[in-house]
């Protein structure tokens, strides 16, 4: 199988099963491009969402096309794109057409909903946890990971926690070259 059809197919089959959006692809595409295939390394898993979370799209739509050019250039970054949107379509013609037909209010299809709220959740837990095992490998990264954590619960902005981040790591990673490249002063 090419690799331009094995990324179509692969991204079709992430986005038909994956509810919750392309923050809940992640693992997904970990699970099946980093484990499965051995075609991408964790490192670029980590290259790959920090560019999603950066650039203007739909995350699902951005790593698809992140994935596709990585293994196979524009050809591969077309075919996972197509892929990843084709099944929201169809899903999304499948809803316009039947929900209107549903009684929101069955307590039925209110507990699906549960359901699938606590599945995607459990995706997210899982997605951090091996997030963190590859990010938080000094000292510095969990001291302000713990910091930056309790000022989110505490309802601070979390433009002010990325501000914060951000010149918390520039003045460390100023600090570390200073330190280890310039030597001490006599």
């Amino acid at each position: 199988m090419s690799k331009n059809i094995l990324l179509f197919v692969e991204f079709f089959k992430i986005a038909l099963f994956t509810i919750g959006g392309g923050l809940a692809m992640i693992p997904l595409i970990e699970d099946i491009f980093v484990r499965k295939h051995n075609m991408l390394t964790k490192e670029d898993m980590l290259d790959m969402i920090s560019l999603t979370q950066t650039i203007p799209g739909l995350i699902a739509v951005n790593s698809a096309v992140f994935v596709g050019n990585k293994l196979a250039g524009w050809k591969g970054s077309l075919s996972a794109a197509v892929g990843v949107v084709f099944p929201s379509i169809l899903i999304i013609i499948l809803i316009a057409k039947f929900f209107p037909l549903q009684d929101i209010t069955n307590p039925h299809i209110l507990a699906a909903f549960n359901c699938v709220r606590a599945a995607v959740l459990g995706m997210f837990i899982v997605l951090a946890v091996r997030l963190g095992k590859n990010i938080l490998k000094r000292w510095i990264d969990f001291v302000l990971f713990v910091l930056l954590f309790c000022l989110l619960l505490t309802g601070v902005s979390p433009v002010w926690i990325v501000i914060v981040a951000c010149v918390a790591g520039g003045v460390y990673e100023t600090w570390l070259k200073r330190k280890y490249f310039e030597g001490p002063k006599t």
